[in-house]
């Protein structure tokens, strides 16, 4: 049920819920290609520093997998974990914001600027990275719409817009 507040931001125009569950399992199978790569670079880095140093591109590669799988299980995780039941209701003149025991109601006048920092390919897809929407707020805050949210692409869309206009800037 609308508040009086969501109201004042006009007609209704649709849900945006997040898929929390995707995420979740997304962040367990990064930790785990992350951990599976950190394993296999411990011993390549051992013979690496134990011979003559050939196979160093090799472990850096390694490395490099275990920290990217790592820090994406960690960062999801941790999303997982605060944003139960997130879903983004677009209105005519706003945007609100709800998830578990938080509401933001947010008209475009609030919102400072929005900067989409997405990378639409097979594994930004796969990790919800396609659409990254950073809404920064005039009250200092910030909130993050990812591809883990239903129709993000459109939705990144039409906040953009809708902050452009207000705003007079398209970031």
């Amino acid at each position: 049920m609308a508040t009086e507040a969501e109201r004042a931001l006009g007609a209704f125009i649709r849900n945006h819920p997040t898929d929390n569950g995707r995420r979740g399992r997304v962040s367990i199978v990064a930790l785990l290609v992350g951990l599976v790569f950190a394993v296999i670079a411990f011993p390549v880095t051992i013979a690496v520093f134990s011979e003559d140093g050939s196979g160093a591109s090799v472990a850096g590669l390694l490395w490099g997998g275990a920290l990217v799988g790592l820090y994406g299980g960690v960062s999801s995780g941790l999303r997982t974990l605060r944003r139960h039941g997130e879903v983004f209701v677009l209105r005519e003149d706003g945007l609100v914001y709800r998830r578990t025991g938080e509401t933001l109601v947010l008209p475009w006048t609030a919102v400072r600027r929005v900067v989409e920092r997405g990378q639409d390919h097979a594994l930004g897809r796969l990790m919800g990275w396609n659409v990254h929407l950073v809404i920064r707020l005039r009250d200092g805050g910030r909130l993050l719409l990812t591809g883990y949210t239903e129709d993000a692409a459109r939705l990144s869309a039409e906040i953009r817009a809708a902050v452009a206009a207000t705003t007079g800037r398209a970031d």
